[in-house]
């Protein structure tokens, strides 16, 4: 069943918006406090009402200092009252609505008052007036006229009630989009300097082999100059690299450069 406000002059239903431009939402009385009851009821103007638990208030009858925020979603406090209803009379639709709601049981009577000239003073209700008949034999008769006061001017719009809840995880949001972005750079940069490590150690590598190659050359003419030409030797010479030996022969065995993975440290020779 779709709920309604059953407060006087109101027909929002759900789904419809209310000044602050967020859906109207609804509320139950609050039957098992009964102080609190009847300050709604006073406050609706009908204090002789009972209500049922079916039945609903809006969320436009109450200031913004009657709801609480947690996580973008309004309640309503505890000991909120509504204070805003509208004094207007009702269409008939609406009166039909109250008439089928619980008996009123009518107010106690009043005396006979009069009406002297002074300052107008606003009624924050309907007021009854009860006026007495001429007496005469007959019982005395008596009527009853319900005077209606003027509506107040129209309040002020409220201000829009902030969410900071709301605010601080867009916040959050764009820090962490921020954060994203600048790792994601980071992660790149971090590539590109280890291609770089990787191909300056390759340079390295290379490098030290040339070096170790021309050193072995430069040793095999020394030898090469000092043994004589009939003789014929072969020399095992370390050059001080940990991958590559040299091999200096002079006679039939022609000299050979030799890469070992292991550190040569031994020495023959033959006649």
């Amino acid at each position: 069943m779709p709920k309604y406000c059953r407060a006087p002059n109101c027909s929002n239903t759900a789904g419809r918006l209310g000044a602050d431009n967020r859906p109207v939402s609804f509320y139950k009385f609050p039957l098992k406090d009964g102080p609190r009851l009847q300050a709604w009821l006073r406050h609706m103007g009908r204090e002789h009402w009972v209500p049922s638990c079916h039945q609903h208030l809006c969320s436009e009858h109450f200031t913004p200092s009657c709801f609480q925020w947690r996580w973008g979603v309004r309640y309503l406090r505890p000991d909120a009252v509504p204070s805003i209803f509208s004094r207007v009379p009702p269409t008939k639709s609406q009166r039909s609505i109250q008439g089928a709601d619980k008996p009123v049981a009518p107010p106690p009577p009043q005396a006979a008052t009069t009406l002297t000239p002074g300052p107008a003073i606003a009624a924050s209700g309907p007021v009854h007036l009860v006026v007495l008949g001429p007496a005469s034999g007959s019982p005395t008769t008596a009527a009853t006229f319900l005077l209606t006061p003027l509506p107040p001017p129209p309040a002020p719009e409220r201000p829009r009630p902030e969410v900071p809840a709301l605010q601080a995880r867009a916040r959050l949001g764009a820090a962490l989009g921020v954060l994203q972005r600048r790792v994601q750079r980071l992660q790149r940069r971090q590539k590109r300097h280890q291609a770089q490590l990787q191909a300056l150690e390759q340079l390295a590598q290379q490098l030290r082999r040339e070096r170790l190659l021309a050193r072995a050359r430069g040793l095999q003419h020394v030898v090469r100059a000092l043994s004589g030409p009939e003789e014929s030797q072969t020399f095992t010479i370390i050059c001080g690299g940990l991958d590559v030996a040299v091999v200096l022969s002079q006679g039939p065995a022609p000299p050979t450069v030799d890469a070992k993975p292991e550190l040569l440290d031994t020495g023959t020779s033959s006649a």
